[in-house]
C-alpha cells in the first residue's frame, strides 16, 4: 500500500476507525519511512457536535505532531444528505491528491463491517457482479484502505485496550439513514437468523467478485480500445461488433464505457446496462434512453454515449466565408475545410463513398464557379432541412436529408453537416460530392479543390 518516502493523508472524522487507523499508521511511520497529514471534513450537519468534532480531530493531530488539513463543505439540500457528504469528502480527497504536494495517497478508515454492508448493499439495489466487488484495498486514484480485512468490533476492542478515545457520531444511529437501517437492523437479523458469520461471508464475496472482475478486465481492455472511438461528443461503439459477443462481455464493455465516460459507476445499475442493451438490438433505426449520467443514442450500426445534454449543447448554425488557401476551421467541431486553385494538369481528384470519417478531396470546375448564373463568394454553412443537391450521374436534385439515410450518417453528426455555397446554390456536401453541373472534367482549365479533414 505504501513505499518510503510517501507522503499519506488519512482522512480522519474523529470516529473509532478513522481514529484508530491513524495512531496505528502514526505507530509504523518510523519503520515505514512515511510522512503523515490529517484530513478532516465538517459538514455542518449536527452543529455544534460536527464543530466538536473538528476540534477533537484537530487536537488530536497536535498530540501526534501532525499537520492537519479541514474541509468546510456544507450539505442539506433537497438530495440524499449521505449522497451529498460523500462526495463532498470524495472531492477533497481528490484535490489532496491532485493539488497539495503532501500527498500520495489517502488513507481510509473503512472495515470488514463497512465492505460486508456495502456488498449486501449493492446487491439489493441491482448494482450487478462488479457491485459485490465492494470496496478495494487500494484504487487507481490513490486510496488505501489498510483495515479492510479487520471486523469493526476488532477495531474498537484494540482502541479500549490501548485507551484510545474516539467521538460517537449521533448520525450514526439515525435510522432515516439507509446505510444505518442495514446497519442496526438487517445485518443483525441476518446474523441472527441465516448466517453467525454474514460479515466475514459478505466480505468473502467481494473478495471472489474482485477476482473475477480483474480477469475480466484483462480480457475486455484489448476489445474496448479496438472498438471504441472518442469524440467531441462521448464515446462511439459499434453495434454490430458490440452483439456479437456473448452478453457477459457486452455488459461489460458498456460499463467499462460508461466509467470513462463518467469517471464512476455510482447509481447505476444492471438494469441501466440492460436498458442500453436493448437499445442495441432495437429494430428501430434510431433509438434513444437516458441513464444516470450518460445519454445513449443509437443510431443505424453506432451507439454513442454522450454526457447529458451534450448533444443539444451550443448552437447549431454557422456559416464561415472560405478565402482561398486558408484552411477554415468550423464551428462546433464540424471539421476543416479549404479551397484552393490548382494547376489543370494536377491529378483528378473526385469525392469517393468511403468512411464518413476520413478526409475528403474533391476538385471542382473554376470556371463555372466563376461564370455561375447567381454570383456570390464561396462560403460553407451547416445543411438546413429543405437542402438540395444534384449530383453528377444523377437524374436530379436529392434532399440532403434522404441523403443521410442513404449513407447511413449517424443523427449526431448531421447537427454541423457541412455544404459549400456559392451565392444560395449548394455545390458541394460532405461526403456526397459536388453537384453535376461543377463538377471538373478533363477539359476543365481552371480548377479548385476542395479538401475536408473531420475535426474527429
Amino acid at each position: 500500500m505504501v513505499s518510503a518516502g510517501d507522503r499519506i493523508a488519512v482522512a480522519v472524522s474523529g470516529g473509532a476507525d478513522s481514529v484508530v487507523l491513524l495512531h496505528i499508521l502514526h505507530r509504523l511511520a518510523a519503520d515505514l519511512r512515511i510522512c503523515l497529514v490529517v484530513l478532516h471534513v465538517n459538514h455542518h450537519l449536527r452543529g455544534e457536535e460536527s464543530d466538536a468534532d473538528e476540534g477533537f480531530v484537530r487536537s488530536l493531530a497536535g498530540s501526534l505532531g501532525l499537520p492537519i488539513r479541514v474541509e468546510h463543505a456544507s450539505v442539506g439540500g433537497e438530495g440524499n444528505l449521505e449522497q451529498e457528504a460523500r462526495l463532498a469528502r470524495r472531492s477533497f480527497f481528490l484535490k489532496a491528491l491532485k493539488q497539495y504536494e503532501l500527498v500520495d495517497r489517502v488513507a481510509l478508515g473503512h472495515t470488514r463491517s463497512d465492505q460486508a454492508e456495502t456488498v449486501l448493499f449493492h446487491l439489493v439495489r441491482g448494482s450487478g457482479l462488479a457491485g459485490l466487488a465492494g470496496m478495494r484495498m487500494t484504487t487507481t486514484e490513490g486510496y488505501i484502505r489498510p483495515l479492510l480485512m479487520i471486523g469493526r468490533g476488532e477495531v474498537r476492542k484494540w482502541a479500549e485496550t490501548e485507551g484510545i478515545a474516539w467521538r460517537e457520531d449521533s448520525s450514526n444511529s439515525d435510522l432515516k439513514f439507509a446505510r444505518n437501517r442495514l446497519r442496526h437492523e438487517i445485518m443483525p437479523a441476518l446474523e441472527h437468523h441465516f448466517n453467525s458469520r454474514i460479515e466475514s461471508t459478505l466480505a468473502g464475496t467481494a473478495a471472489l467478485a474482485r477476482a473475477e472482475e480483474d480477469y475480466w478486465d484483462q480480457v475486455i481492455s484489448p476489445i474496448y480500445a479496438e472498438i471504441t472511438k472518442r469524440t467531441h461528443l462521448g464515446l462511439v461503439i459499434p453495434v454490430s461488433f458490440l452483439i456479437k459477443h456473448p452478453i457477459a462481455l457486452q455488459r461489460r464493455l458498456v460499463r467499462r464505457a460508461l466509467r470513462c465516460l463518467r469517471g464512476d459507476l455510482r447509481d447505476l445499475d444492471i438494469a441501466h446496462i440492460e436498458a442500453i442493451l436493448t437499445l442495441c438490438r432495437s429494430e428501430h433505426g434510431h433509438d434513444r434512453v437516458l441513464v444516470p449520467g450518460a445519454d445513449a443514442l443509437r443510431s443505424f450500426d453506432k451507439l454513442l454515449l454522450a454526457p447529458p445534454g451534450a448533444l443539444s449543447a451550443g448552437g447549431r448554425h454557422y456559416r464561415c466565408e472560405l478565402i482561398f488557401g486558408q484552411d477554415c476551421e468550423l464551428p462546433h467541431a464540424a471539421g476543416f475545410i479549404c479551397v484552393d486553385r490548382v494547376d489543370p494538369g494536377a491529378k483528378i481528384y473526385v469525392n469517393f463513398k468511403g468512411d464518413q470519417e476520413l478526409s475528403e478531396v474533391v476538385d471542382l470546375d473554376g470556371y463555372r464557379i466563376a461564370n455561375a448564373d447567381r454570383p456570390g463568394s464561396l462560403a460553407v454553412r451547416n445543411w438546413e432541412p429543405g437542402d438540395q443537391l444534384h449530383r453528377a450521374g444523377h437524374q436530379g436534385a436529392e434532399k440532403i436529408k434522404s441523403l443521410f439515410q442513404e449513407y447511413r450518417v449517424p443523427l449526431w453528426q448531421r447537427r454541423h453537416w457541412p455544404v459549400l455555397v456559392l451565392g444560395g446554390e449548394i455545390i458541394w456536401a460532405r461526403h456526397f460530392g459536388c453537384a453535376h453541373h461543377f463538377k471538373r472534367s478533363e477539359e476543365s482549365r481552371y480548377v479548385v479543390r476542395v479538401t475536408f479533414r473531420p475535426a474527429e
